[in-house]
């Protein structure tokens, strides 16, 4: 630790530096305020000793002007002169001084007052090792809880609400998965079909970000996201709509190294959902009701490749979208209810 020394008078100065250096610590000295303020900006000090009557610049001035500066908060200031009356002390304190050594000056006292002085640094310096890696626990920390909930969601668990549910009137929810995944999870190595999962979550998530869709869950090679909800928006059915699209584009343009090109099957269901946090040892936000389950069996009894949409849908996207009858289909948790093949958007004029 490097100790500046800011003193006039060279006797001084020279007794000041060497009873500094007998002790194993490191002095640099200036001989005035003005040339110890320029050291101090140019290297690191965290101990500054100052006389308090200089040419050019005061102890008193170069006190606050190091008080000021980005790096005072963390020097240790002691100013030495032969002034020794109350009100000097009070003005050396209120100028910033941390502590105050009167000339003639024991050595055994300076020296003293210099180690207290450093080992209160020793301590700042923990201390802000410790705030640091606080911090850093505290970013870990957060980007751990956006990486599970939503951000609104986060933030009402971190004030501390209890019980979370929410009903949402108007949302899309989508359920896409890989079609005969577990053919192909069988005939690859456990490191491989993590990887390709991974590969397309990924994926996924940047599209879910781009869209502003949330991601709800991954269960298996099953992906599921939501848009209308937190944040109404009027055009959370089409947007979601785009986002099945770029899916099934991701899909395509990745190289899965596999003998036949991955498929992907698709549900989406337009309707009200009820949203809401669950669990004690691990949390999960979820949605449930009717247009859950709906998008869901959309997705389980979709064909390979295809985005299956149920009539609520395709009332909603009909005009912006081309969407193919496929007939009535019984659905569990549903009865039978007529689905749509969406193959694309229409062109505007």
């Amino acid at each position: 630790m490097q100790i500046l020394i800011a003193e006039d008078d060279l006797d001084s100065r020279l007794l000041l530096q060497r009873t500094l250096e007998k002790a194993g610590l490191e002095v640099v000295c200036a001989e005035n305020g003005r040339q110890a303020w320029e050291l101090f900006q140019q290297q690191e000090f965290r101990l500054v000793l100052t006389d308090w009557q200089m040419p050019e610049m005061g102890g008193l001035e170069l006190i606050k002007k190091i008080g000021a500066s980005d790096k005072g908060a963390y020097v240790y200031r002691i100013l030495v002169t032969a002034r020794d009356a109350k009100a000097d002390l009070v003005q050396a304190l209120d100028a910033g001084a941390n502590d105050y050594v009167t000339k003639p000056y024991d050595k055994n006292e300076l020296l003293a007052r210099v180690r207290s002085g450093m080992r209160i640094i020793e301590l700042e310096q923990d201390l802000q090792q410790n705030n640091r890696l606080l911090q850093a626990e505290q970013e870990n920390s957060e980007r751990l809880l956006l990486s599970i909930f939503p951000q609104q969601i986060a933030a009402r668990l971190k004030q501390g609400a209890g019980v979370i549910a929410d009903q949402f009137t108007e949302s899309t929810v989508l359920f896409a998965d890989i079609n005969n995944f577990a053919h192909l999870a069988s005939h690859r190595k456990p490191i491989e079909v993590v990887e390709l999962l991974n590969q397309l979550f990924c994926r996924f998530d940047q599209l879910a970000d781009r869209f502003g869709l949330e991601k709800i869950k991954t269960i298996g090679d099953s992906y599921m996201i939501a848009g209308g909800i937190l944040e109404p928006r009027p055009d959370h059915a089409a947007t979601v709509a785009n986002m099945a699209l770029a899916m099934q584009k991701a899909v395509i343009d990745l190289d899965w190294k596999t003998r036949e090109p991955l498929q992907l099957r698709i549900g989406i269901d337009c309707g009200p959902v009820i949203a809401g946090v669950i669990g004690s040892a691990r949390l999960a936000y979820d949605l449930w009701g009717e247009t859950v389950q709906t998008a869901e069996q959309l997705k389980n009894f979709g064909l390979p490749g295809s985005i299956q949409t149920s009539a609520a849908c395709y009332q909603v996207l009909r005009d912006q979208y081309i969407l193919e009858e496929r007939g009535e289909f019984y659905l569990p948790g549903s009865g039978a209810i007529t689905t749509y093949l969406l193959t694309g958007a229409r062109e505007t004029a």
